[in-house]
């Protein structure tokens, strides 16, 4: 029997998140597990914010300060459909790398995340996160489609006929 006592679930504090946190919700009511909300802050770049009063080191300070606080608010706003307290995590760097990093240190049996459904050159440009999770993962990873995300239509082509 597969035992799901340690779930981290993933976000990037948008909207798009939701959907992952309503089946961790649900899961974690089910296996009576523990849950880890878990966001990770891109690199900052390193070039030169050296102002009299600034430095990087307190910039990055601030902006870290300022996720953690979008963090909190994003974790009070779910906290009521858990049964567990969430446990929180904020990181720097890249997410995918973090993700994994962090799941295999801390034994994370299932990891739920949403994807954005990124197509095309989208997809190309800005790559899923989810997708180099789910390759590299030590764990299982439930990935659930954003129920925010617009889906592309395509304007009917009028058929013409041939003559």
């Amino acid at each position: 029997m597969i035992a799901i006592k340690n779930i981290m679930v993933t976000t990037d504090l948008s909207t798009a998140s939701y959907s992952a946190m309503e089946y961790a919700a649900w899961l974690a009511k089910k296996e009576k597990a523990k849950v880890t909300l878990f966001y990770s802050v891109d690199n900052l770049p390193t070039v030169a914010y050296h102002t009299v009063d600034l430095t990087f080191d307190k910039f990055r300070e601030e902006i870290l300060l300022y996720e953690r606080k979008q963090l909190k608010e994003f974790s009070n706003t779910f906290q009521p459909f858990f049964s567990t307290k969430l446990q929180m995590v904020i990181t720097e760097g890249n997410a995918a790398q973090s993700i994994v990093q962090y799941a295999k240190e801390h034994t994370i049996d299932m990891i739920i995340m949403s994807t954005h459904g990124r197509t095309g050159i989208q997809h190309v440009l800005l790559g899923s996160v989810a997708e180099r999770v789910v390759r590299t993962s030590p764990c299982p990873v439930l990935t659930v489609k954003s129920k925010n995300v617009v889906e592309p239509t395509r304007k009917k082509e009028k058929k013409k006929r041939i003559r």
